[in-house]
């Protein structure tokens, strides 16, 4: 038994790995690295986010976040203005150019699910999505008591 587990952990591994190079594989032409991507989406649905929620939501530091909007706003995906109310802020604005990367990447993201999860009835969605919300919590439940334990 502890072979298996150890074989589907594994499993688990290689299919974060498989993702990743499918969708690596699939914006290369964009000039845009997947986790950029991944920024311009997320600034896409919640325009008004601030560095520390990108920063939370990409399980990044904040110096990070910094470091790839820069590189984002020299290419033209987004443009920083500043706050009115306060011109020690910025606002991050997804350019026409982001807002186009953000529909192209959309695309792409879809060409890949479906090709990884191409031949499942609706049945094994439903059963796949069952187990991997059980992992996931699992997960969650061993390593957020050592995190807590950690923080103090």
């Amino acid at each position: 038994m502890e072979n298996k587990r150890h074989q589907i952990v594994n499993l688990f591994r290689r299919s974060d790995q498989v993702i990743r190079s499918s969708v690596e594989y699939r914006v290369k032409d964009t000039g845009l690295h997947r986790s950029q991507h991944r920024l311009l989406m997320i600034l896409g649905k919640h325009p008004d986010c601030s560095q520390t929620m990108l920063a939370r939501e990409l399980e990044v530091s904040p110096a990070a976040v910094a470091v790839a909007l820069k590189k984002l706003e020299k290419s033209g995906y987004i443009e920083r203005q500043s706050v009115e109310s306060d011109n020690r802020m910025n606002h991050v604005v997804v350019t026409q150019k982001g807002m186009e990367a953000i529909r192209l990447s959309c695309v792409y993201f879809q060409e890949v699910e479906n090709a990884l999860l191409d031949g499942f009835s609706k049945e094994d969605l439903e059963v796949l999505e069952g187990f991997l919300k059980r992992f996931i919590q699992n997960g969650e439940d061993f390593y957020r008591p050592i995190t807590e334990k950690n923080s103090k």
